[in-house]
């Protein structure tokens, strides 16, 4: 993101609350001067920013955002290839094209950017075996510093380091320690508004909720892993997102099982993970659900 980015920003906030130029610039610059601002010719001051914040009433780091990071095409497409790199597995590759991104910048203060990297680069060192659990998430602490929490707070950043921290203690058998920082992701700001429509908090909170729950139900403590799963259903349904909802299912009947439950209630849990896994071509997840939990359904499979 950048100047230009920006710009468009303070043109989609302004029209948002259904004011003109001239409304928004009062008392604070010219016409002419938010004219270059929107355009992305002008690159605003902090005191300009501030007070174009206060009357679109956001915070002022929604807009200083986008002044973060320099060459933001190639960026954003970084960005996005390292995602990539990690829903395939393909940490090999991570590691070495984050020290590479790494050795090339010689930015201060820190940016997103390279923050970004350099959560990446912890991730990657630890799958494959490089750095030790205590290293990893000292490593991924660090990030955490307070220091770092306005970038954090660029495109949920914060919510995902903390993710990773659960993740590794929960994948180390240190459940207690994983469900507490599954909390405080939980329990921190997720609502806050992004421009960007691929970057929702909201949606990425689902995943998260999704292996709380299965954190509580490793910890055997079953009703609070079913407030959990019915929570992580219902936000799916608000959300209008049904990328989790399957497993939320799922889990939800493994829980039931687990509390003894009236039959009628877990078969539908699975009938209704079925439908999901169904309707989104998840043919692994079916095979393992069939598998597990054929007696449930009317079919032998």
């Amino acid at each position: 993101m950048g100047v230009k980015e920006l710009g468009q920003e303070i043109i989609y906030q302004r029209k948002r609350h259904n004011m003109t130029q001239k409304d928004l610039c009062q008392n604070v610059c010219t016409q002419s001067a938010l004219s270059l601002i929107e355009r992305g010719i002008t690159k605003p001051s902090l005191e300009i920013i501030f007070y174009l914040s206060l009357k679109l009433q956001k915070p002022i780091s929604h807009f200083l955002q986008y002044l973060l990071d320099d060459n933001a095409e190639y960026i954003n497409k970084t960005v996005f290839f390292v995602e990539d790199l990690a829903l395939t597995q393909r940490f090999e590759d991570i590691y070495h094209l984050t020290r590479k991104e790494l050795s090339s910048i010689n930015s201060s203060p820190r940016s997103w950017y390279e923050q970004f990297l350099r959560w990446m680069l912890t991730c990657s060192e630890y799958r494959l075996n490089k750095i030790s659990q205590r290293e990893a998430v000292g490593d991924l602490k660090e990030l955490l510093k307070d220091d770092y929490d306005l970038i954090n707070h660029k495109d949920f950043l914060y919510y995902k380091i903390l993710n990773s921290i659960a993740l590794i203690h929960g994948e180390n058998q240190d459940l207690s320690s994983a469900l507490m920082y599954y909390n405080k992701a939980l329990n921190s700001n997720f609502y806050q508004e992004y421009s960007s429509a691929v970057h929702q908090p909201q949606i990425y909170r689902l995943r998260i909720l999704y292996n709380k729950a299965k954190t509580l139900y490793d910890l055997e403590k079953y009703d609070e892993a079913v407030c959990t799963l019915k929570e992580g259903i219902e936000q799916s349904k608000i959300n209008e997102n049904i990328s989790m909802l399957g497993q939320f299912y799922y889990y939800l009947g493994q829980t039931y099982e687990k509390q003894n439950k009236d039959s009628a209630f877990i078969k539908e849990a699975y009938e209704s993970a079925e439908f999901i896994f169904r309707f989104l071509d998840k043919d692994l997840y079916l095979d393992i659900l069939y598998e597990l939990k054929g007696q449930y359904f009317k079919k032998e499979w």
